[in-house]
Order: C-alpha cells, then structure tokens, then sequence
C-alpha cells in the first residue's frame, strides 16, 4: 500500500499538532515490551499499528480498504491513581491524552482516509512503570499500489479479424418434441 506511508505521516501530522506534550511518535513494533533493547524513547509516547479488515475492489486493480488503526499511548510513570496518592493527578493526566486523542481521530477524514470511528478501547499489559492503552479505529482508503504496474489496453490498439460465415438454420434436431401436426 503506497498510500500507508502517507497516513502513518497524517496520522503523526495530527499528534503533534494537536498534543505538542506527546514526546515520540512511531510504527508499533512491542517497544513497550523490549524497552532495555529497543531504542530508547521519551514518555508520552504515542504508537500506531494498521491492518487490512476487508477489501472492496474497485476494478483496474484498485482496491477500498478498511483498516483497523491500533493507537497505543503509554505513559511512563511512578505515580499511582488511587485516591489520597500523592501524585494522583500526575498519574490521571494520562486519562486526558487518551481524552485528546480521541478527540484528533474519532469522525475525521484526511487526505489519505475517511470515515475513521474509534471501535475499540482497552489497557495493555506492560510488566513495567508504565501505563499503556490502546485505543482502535477503523477508517476507509484507497488502495492504488497495484495500478502501478497495470497498463489498461486501449480498444484502439487492440487487433481484430471478423471471418464471416454462413450459419446452417437450427431446426427441432433433437427430436425432443416429435413433429407436431396441426
């Protein structure tokens, strides 16, 4: 999909327009899960994971698609949630980015897709100091990737030969219904 690139860029175009605070923008590939050997990133951070729910061709190779958009936040902290915590507040601030993002995706269209709907929300598990959520979309775009290569034929270039031929008449060969006499 030539197009995937150019919405993953929207998609990040969106992000830090809307919520300067998120520090890293990236593809999802488990960071959250590899912390000590992936490279290191700063917390808000902000992943996105696309794949292909259903397809509609559109005929000449081009293709509507419906994608799901997993957007994972996680949000590094040592703050707890509970009630009377301290830093409860630090902690619950992670409640209003996944409020923000919401409010960057939820019936939106871009450049590159349409018709995108949150479909889904829930925590991931980190085994870490850090809370993770992920929140699903799905939206429509059109993939073209495959016309590329496609050379539609033109009529004019086509080459025809009309053979004319004398067609003997069909009759009742079968004999299915006999001769009826009237």
């Amino acid at each position: 999909m030539k197009d995937l690139k150019n919405l993953y860029l929207e998609h990040e175009q969106r992000i830090t327009d809307n919520i300067p605070k998120i520090k890293h923008i990236d593809l999802w590939s488990e960071q959250v899960s590899f912390m000590a050997d992936e490279h290191p990133f700063k917390s808000p951070a902000v992943f996105f994971g696309y794949r292909v729910l259903g397809t509609e061709d559109q005929g000449e190779k081009i293709q509507e698609l419906r994608l799901q958009v997993d957007l994972y936040l996680f949000y590094e902290t040592f703050a707890d949630t509970s009630k009377g915590s301290k830093k409860q507040q630090k902690a619950l601030n992670f409640l209003d980015y996944l409020a923000q993002i919401n409010a960057c995706f939820h019936a939106t269209f871009g450049n590159y897709y349409s018709n995108m709907r949150r479909t889904g929300f829930n925590p991931v598990e980190t085994g870490g100091a850090g809370i993770l959520y992920v929140q699903r979309y799905e939206l429509t775009m059109i993939d073209d990737s495959a016309k590329d290569l496609y050379v539609n034929m033109k009529f004019e270039q086509m080459e025809t030969e009309v053979i004319r031929e004398v067609v003997p008449p069909v009759g009742n060969q079968s004999n299915l219904y006999g001769d009826i006499e009237v």
